[in-house]
């Protein structure tokens, strides 16, 4: 199988690069993102893209892919609303908009989060623009989507969140998770969930809660 991973560099992301390059289904793995991963092997090809919100000049080299698995995002209070938008949806429509074209049979699989609103009426910038990646890609002709919706990330690798409010929050959410395992996941079991549905599609397109994806992992 040929995958596609963007964020390969994140929390998320980095995990389910390894679970990828470790699987024998895969034959092929294509990083997107603005700086590459570090990470050497032979199945591993990488493309630092300078324009999210254009990936035509990358039609050719997307062709004849099986997955994708989208972890490309970014924390709220790092950027302002109108670029947390453009990142969390404008970046995907860019990239599904070629890739139907490219990879039209590919499952897409999308790092999405528990609040997710798709009426796309909620006052949270946060739930809001969740909501709509998730509409976004609904509206996408590819025929297995799955969309996971984790509560907290337990970070268990190298990569850990940034800014001071994650490194405040982070300690004691570890500490809530041991006592309340069902609040969230680890980096690691939901990377691997989504990387199992990824080669191993269930028959329909369906959104994971926060309960469901420890299944699949």
């Amino acid at each position: 199988m040929k995958v596609l991973i963007t964020g390969a560099t994140g929390m998320v992301g980095q995990q389910a690069l390894m679970l990828l390059l470790e699987n024998a289904k895969v034959e092929l793995v294509l990083s997107i993102g603005r700086r590459k991963t570090g990470v050497r092997h032979p199945k591993l090809q990488e493309i630092a893209h300078d324009n999210f919100l254009d990936f035509s000049s990358l039609k050719e080299q997307l062709t004849g892919f099986d997955a994708c698995i989208h972890c490309l995002g970014v924390y709220q209070n790092q950027v302002s609303k109108e670029d947390f938008f453009k990142i969390t949806c404008d970046y995907q429509k860019a990239l599904t908009d070629v890739l139907q074209e490219a990879s039209p049979n590919l499952t897409f699989c999308l790092f999405g989060a528990t609040g997710a609103d798709p009426s796309e009426k909620s006052s949270i910038t946060f739930a809001k623009a969740k909501g709509r990646a998730e509409n976004l890609l609904n509206e996408t002709s590819f025929p297995k989507k799955y969309i996971f919706r984790p509560g907290y990330i337990k970070p268990t690798g190298n990569r850990q969140p940034s800014g001071w409010i994650y490194k405040l929050a982070v300690p004691i959410s570890n500490v809530l998770f041991n006592f309340f395992p069902k609040m969230g996941i680890s980096d690691y079991d939901l990377a691997k969930a989504m990387v199992n549905l990824a080669l191993n599609p269930e028959p329909d397109s369906r959104v994971f809660e926060n309960s469901e994806m420890k299944e699949f992992a």
